[in-house]
Parts: structure tokens; C-alpha cells; sequence
């Protein structure tokens, strides 16, 4: 998993042109919590810190750890509802819910609560 998830890391970094530093802090976690990953310091992260994460990097946790090949979605490995893009206003909210969806499918309520927790305080900031 861990090639899997520094490749996948460094593909959402990128593409929303944030430092590792920067989607780390915005997920509540380690400033260095990426950098540990990809440095290999941190063989075994947490399920609520790679839901946090995924969050932040606006794509599912099944993603991120190799479970889906598909970033907007984890449908293919948790059989999540999948919800058109193209039919919300909101996206980043869509996929919030989207996470939240797939954790509580697989069983990870509390991951689930701090996925809402999270996307509840980015809207009451904006």
C-alpha cells in the first residue's frame, strides 16, 4: 500500500498545486505527516488521518490507498452511490460526502465523524 499511497499523494499534491506541508495541516495532522510517508518514516498511517487526508486532497480514501482507480469516487471498492458532478453546485461537498459514505459503508464510524466534523467547519468558514 505504501507505493501506492505516496504515488497517489504526490498526483493530488500536484494536481492542486498545494505543499505536502500545507495539505497536511489543512487535514489536522503532523505539519511533516506527508513528508513522513514519502520519506518512508511513516510505514502504517492511521484510517481517520488517510480519511482526513483524502478529504483535503479532494478524493476518496479507497484512492489514495490503491482500493479505486477512480480519485472522485470509491464506488469500485466499497460500492459507494455514486452522485454527478456535473448535477451538484457543490463538488468539494459532494465528495465530503461521498468519503463519509464510503467509510460508514466499510465500518469506520468514527472516521466517518471526523470526515463530517471537518467538511462542517469548512463551510462554516467559508
Amino acid at each position: 500500500m505504501n507505493a501506492i499511497l505516496k504515488e497517489r499523494i504526490g498526483e493530488r499534491v500536484t494536481a492542486l498545486k498545494i505543499s505536502w506541508r500545507r495539505a497536511s495541516l489543512e487535514a489536522g495532522l503532523e505539519a511533516g505527516f506527508i513528508q513522513d510517508i514519502i520519506t518512508g518514516r511513516s510505514q502504517n498511517p492511521g484510517e481517520e488521518a488517510v480519511a482526513s487526508l483524502a478529504t483535503v486532497l479532494k478524493c476518496s480514501p479507497a484512492y489514495l490507498t490503491g482500493q479505486s482507480d477512480d480519485p472522485a469516487s470509491g464506488a469500485g471498492a466499497h460500492g459507494a452511490t455514486e452522485v454527478p458532478l456535473d448535477a451538484a453546485q457543490r463538488p468539494d461537498a459532494v465528495m465530503a460526502l461521498r468519503i463519509v459514505d464510503e467509510l460508514l459503508t466499510a465500518g469506520h464510524v468514527e472516521a466517518a465523524r471526523v470526515a463530517v466534523r471537518r467538511a462542517l467547519k469548512a463551510i462554516a468558514v467559508e
